[in-house]
């Protein structure tokens, strides 16, 4: 469109007002102009004239306006002349062209300084002086088109209709300023813009046109349609550009535009609209309350925010939502089909749309913000992540593929009767399955740590792998709670069962029970007690009831101390076992007014021991040591009191028993097949094979079975008829 705009109509009638120029002078043109007066007048006219008039204003030598009727009538009463077949010219300041203005008939109001066209005005708007020069014609039909002499104004408050180079219209009422060259349409405003393919729609209350701005303003309603494109608006001022619409600024504007796939619906308190040259809108921005609906086959998108900007990609013929940009307390609301529904708020939100404009390709925040999922049934979770800035990266139907976080914190609503959870972290990693939607992996990184309950977690990195329910902590890796703790380089935790898994310099803690009766106390490892262990590996099963310990284990209580290569600990079968260079340490309290505590270190390379029955069991070639005693067997039974678990009651050593008791003044040894050890006498019997005990001071003695207690220095030996006993007695030399 040209300078002057859809809206030339204003200067079409303005080209009626120059009429106006002649009725100042009215009065001297009549002598110089009119004709001869006929022998008789019609009633109440003073002069006429039927063969033509004309008149003609000049600025200097340019010419300002031509006024030509074919019947000229001056009326008496009321005072006023009537024209006919009236021609006006209004000739632009370069000499170009002229305006064209026709009217079968007007009158001049002489006392209110009017000129009045009742009928039919049509004009042509831009014609050219030059045959040769295009013609960008506009051309209006109306009636009831009035002159105000003194200021100027042309005014019709009938319908106008009007047609030019690339828009049609219509409006009711008008209004046109020459002084300003402003145009006011009063109600029903319409108007079509038909330039080639695309086509705009234009309605309002109230239209003023400014000319020499090159603006159109709406008011109080206004309404913008192109092709899918709807526009509805309060106030509104539409900028123009040679004639395109470059601009449109709308207050309480909601606009949509519906596709075959998608449809986008906006609004905002203050909407602008920013169009390219070929007539296609390239941009979008929204001030206060401002609000995007993205709605397709793949769900629905929903983003409020004090401002979104928004930049189209033109494709066709249609204008497609390249990225939106969300600046104050931006929400962005996404309803996948099928997975839960995320609400993230922040800031300030950057959302770029795929190719075609349907579904969301990437989101990502330039402000602290938090991202919510909120479940669609009881089996899905409600989770909460609030971080510092965040990236998202969608799949095909707007489902989530990856989440980033930065200076992350998580919250997991936990299900029925149990605790919920929470983690921090600097870095954060969510991978989704793209057919579901439902989170597949989870990774948190740079000081990760975890609370759920009394439950406590931390490490260097953390994954979760959400289908198994699994989480695996690497890098200084610690869980704790209120039974006790776990530090490795690596634990694996099935979230499902409870079951765990660590690697790498492993330390346990447990803490003591809350019971600590007497099933507690008699077991190999007291639970009344701190307990606590080292291991390459370490795993727990059924609620920590099953524990393994591997590579290099240790496991102690104070003074008491188990090692192995392989401990496992079944508290439901109450059974604990060692494997693999087996040491055990056990401290015995002294009872009250007996000798000072004493130590039993056994080692084996097998340990077994039954809880119920009290009794460990060694294999595979065991040595014991107690006090000052040493016991050497295959294989070595150990009963405990079923008060003290450290109270040892009595052990029998099996094949290839050799028993060495070393003091400072004798050495005792023995040998046998069998042997018992009765703590609370100190008897040791010897039996099997062939019973040899040996006395440094007082000789040898063989025997079926020998009985010796170590406590008081007794020996007892029980003979055969067959195999009579044999001893040697050493005798002491006297001395001279």
């Amino acid at each position: 469109m040209r300078r002057t705009g859809w809206l030339l109509l204003a200067a079409c009638l303005a080209l009626a007002g120059a009429v106006g120029w002649v009725i100042q002078k009215q009065k001297a043109l009549q002598a110089l102009h009119a004709p001869k007066k006929p022998n008789t007048l019609p009633l109440g006219i003073q002069s006429q004239a039927g063969e033509g008039w004309v008149w003609t204003k000049k600025d200097g030598e340019r010419s300002v306006a031509e006024v030509r009727a074919k019947e000229f009538a001056q009326v008496m009463d009321p005072p006023r002349v009537q024209l006919r077949e009236v021609e006006v010219k209004i000739f632009h300041k370069d000499g170009s062209g002229f305006d064209l203005v026709k009217s079968p008939a007007a009158e001049l109001k002489a006392d209110e300084g009017a000129l009045y066209a009742d009928g039919e005005v049509e004009m042509t708007m831009g014609v050219k002086t030059d045959p040769s020069a295009r013609n960008r014609l506009v051309h209006i039909k109306t009636s009831g088109v009035t002159y105000d002499t003194q200021s100027g104004k042309v005014t019709t408050d009938r319908p106008a209709e009007f047609d030019f180079e690339n828009s049609r219209g219509s409006a009711t009422g008008a209004v046109y300023s020459p002084a300003d060259r402003n145009l006011v349409m009063n109600s029903d405003v319409k108007l079509d813009w038909h330039k080639g393919l695309r086509k705009m729609h234009v309605e309002a209350g109230h239209l003023t046109y400014k000319e020499d701005e090159e603006k159109i303003y709406l008011s109080p309603w206004s309404k913008l349609v192109r092709e899918s494109l709807t526009l509805n608006a309060a106030a509104s001022v539409v900028t123009l550009r040679k004639g395109e619409i470059e601009l449109v600024e709308a207050a309480n504007a909601r606009g949509e535009d519906k596709q075959p796939k998608r449809n986008l619906e906006y609004a905002a308190d203050q909407l602008i609209m920013r169009f390219s040259a070929d007539n296609t809108i390239h941009r979008i921005e929204g001030d206060g309350n401002a609000r995007l609906i993205a709605l397709s086959d793949a769900g629905k998108t929903t983003v409020t925010s004090r401002r979104v900007d928004m930049d189209f990609d033109v494709a066709g013929n249609e204008s497609l939502l390249k990225k939106a940009f969300g600046r104050g307390d931006t929400v962005v609301r996404s309803e996948p089909t099928r997975a839960p529904v995320r609400l993230m708020k922040s800031d300030v939100v950057e959302m770029s749309m795929r190719a075609g404009g349907e579904e969301i390709e990437n989101v990502e925040t330039h402000s602290p913000g938090e991202i919510e999922f909120l479940p669609r049934g009881p089996a899905d979770r409600y989770r909460k992540l609030n971080g510092e800035k965040f990236w998202i990266r969608y799949t095909t139907r707007n489902q989530i593929e990856t989440f980033r976080a930065n200076k992350a914190v998580t919250f997991t609503k936990g299900k029925p009767k149990l605790p919920d959870s929470r983690s921090t972290s600097e870095e954060l990693l969510a991978t989704f399955d793209p057919k579901t939607g439902e989170m597949m992996r989870l990774e948190q990184w740079n000081r990760f740590e975890y609370e759920e309950g009394d439950r406590k977690a931390r490490a260097e990195k953390a994954v979760l792998e959400q289908p198994n329910d699994l989480i695996t902590l690497t890098g200084g890796a610690r869980i704790w709670d209120l039974t006790g703790s776990t530090d490795a380089a690596r634990i694996e935790l099935d979230q499902k069962s409870g079951n765990m898994i660590a690697t790498g310099k492993v330390a346990s803690t447990r803490l003591p029970e809350k019971k600590t009766g007497a099933r507690a106390k008699s077991s190999l490892v007291d639970s009344s007690e701190t307990v606590q262990a080292r291991a390459e590996k370490m795993t727990t099963k059924d609620e920590n009831s099953w524990i393994r310990y591997e590579g290099g284990a240790t496991m102690w209580q104070g003074a008491d101390r188990v090692e192995a290569e392989i401990i496992t600990i079944d508290r439901k079968a109450q059974t604990f076992r060692a494997q693999g260079k087996v040491f055990t340490q056990t401290r015995e309290k002294p009872k009250p007014g007996g000798k000072a505590q004493v130590f039993t270190l056994v080692r084996a390379p097998e340990l077994f021991f039954h809880d119920p029955e009290k009794n460990a069991h060694y294999v595979g070639g065991v040595t014991m040591d107690r006090g000052d005693l040493n016991v050497k067997s295959e294989e070595l039974r150990a009963w405990f009191s079923k008060d003290d678990r450290n109270a040892l009651e009595r052990a029998q050593a099996e094949k290839s028993v050799e028993i060495l008791q070393k003091q400072p003044d004798r050495l005792r040894t023995g040998s046998s097949e069998q042997a018992e050890y009765d703590v609370s006498d100190g008897r040791v019997v010897l039996s099997g094979g062939a019973p040899l005990f040996n006395d440094s001071v007082k000789g040898t003695t063989r025997g079926q079975k020998i009985t010796w207690f170590a406590d008081n220095d007794r020996l007892l030996v029980d003979g055969e008829t067959a195999a009579p006993t044999e001893s040697r007695i050493k005798r002491k030399k006297s001395g001279k």
